[in-house]
């Protein structure tokens, strides 16, 4: 059940370098660039992910502690809450698992 990141098996990891405001896939592994401006990953559509879906974000550029990267819920709750989640620390790497509507993506 569900979609994880991996190197083998039916669904690949997709790698996307993206510097703004951008739609993330299951089993994306976003390098996100915010030296230019901040901006936002918006989540895949609560109704298209599976239970223990998979998805990584990396703050490529390293400053996200003062160019935010917001990542947008897209109607999933996050954390367990319905907010956006923002990464302001430099040089965080975020992956994100989809845990079902209750707690959403954690």
């Amino acid at each position: 059940m569900g979609r994880y990141i991996t190197t083998t098996g039916t669904a690949p990891t997709i790698l996307k370098e993206v510097s703004a405001n951008a739609n993330a896939e299951v089993n994306d592994r976003i390098l996100a660039d915010s030296t230019g401006a901040a901006f936002q990953i918006t989540l895949p559509a609560s109704n298209s992910v599976l239970v223990n879906d998979t998805l990584q974000i990396i703050d490529v550029g390293g400053v996200a502690g003062d160019n935010n990267i917001t990542i947008g819920r897209n109607g999933s709750n996050i954390n367990g809450t319905a907010e956006d989640l923002i990464i302001d620390v430099n040089g965080a790497i975020i992956t994100l698992v989809y845990t079902g509507a209750t707690y959403g993506w954690v």
